[in-house]
């Protein structure tokens, strides 16, 4: 009967949830009044441990409080490239221009959301119509030819533009057409996943805000 009575308690002491330490700063700060933990009138006589511990529980449980997303993707990237500016003892803020880069993230949104893209396969790739209204029409004839510049000389496909009423024309093809998983993978990337490849995007957004010259802004 001993025996048992003592594997019972163990089972009891096993069986009993683990808090973690967050989940017991979470509770300390729920039980203290955060707004007079600083108010302390006898600090000889305070357990120092106790006050400390109060102090991180409440400057977590205020920091968990606190949102993380920008709230807009454009506002979020702008917020970034200015936090390295401010962080750069040698950003030359005579040239820092946060407004282009503005500017340039209105012209992804218009070709990314604002478009209207007709794609049709050709021998060896595809051809798409990307085609806007307005000042999106602008945006499109500033960022698809800028970017189809860039892969003249890609090893796997080429890619042309042509203006057209409206927009503009993108070809894409493989410059070996015999090669069934090249041609594939163009078609089925497309144009807006012709325009997202590569990891140039950031790099260029900073250089835009900075302000340099080889960087292609309006």
């Amino acid at each position: 009967m001993f025996l048992s009575n003592r594997l019972q308690a163990l089972f009891v002491l096993v069986a009993l949830p683990l808090v973690s330490s967050e989940a017991q700063e979470r509770a300390t700060a729920q039980t203290v009044d955060c707004s007079k933990v600083g108010e302390v009138a006898d600090h000889a006589n305070m357990d120092h441990k106790a006050h400390q511990a109060q102090l991180a529980a409440c400057a977590k449980g205020a920091s968990a409080q606190q949102p993380m997303l920008p709230g807009q993707a454009a506002f979020g990237a702008i917020a970034e490239v200015v936090r390295i500016l401010m962080a750069d003892p040698a950003t030359d803020w005579a040239k820092v221009n946060v407004e282009a880069l503005r500017r340039h993230l209105v012209d992804m949104d218009d070709v990314t959301i604002r478009s209207t893209i007709a794609q049709r396969d050709v021998p060896g790739g595809f051809v798409a119509d990307i085609l806007a209204a307005g000042a999106a029409t602008a945006a499109i004839r500033r960022m698809v030819p800028t970017h189809a510049s860039m892969y003249v000389s890609a090893p796997g496909f080429k890619a042309t533009t042509q203006v057209i009423p409206g927009g503009v024309r993108l070809t894409m093809v493989a410059r070996n057409a015999a090669d069934a998983r090249e041609v594939a993978r163009l078609r089925g990337l497309g144009t807006i996943g012709f325009l997202v490849d590569g990891d140039h995007h950031t790099s260029h957004h900073l250089a835009i805000a900075r302000g340099d010259k080889a960087a292609h802004s309006h």
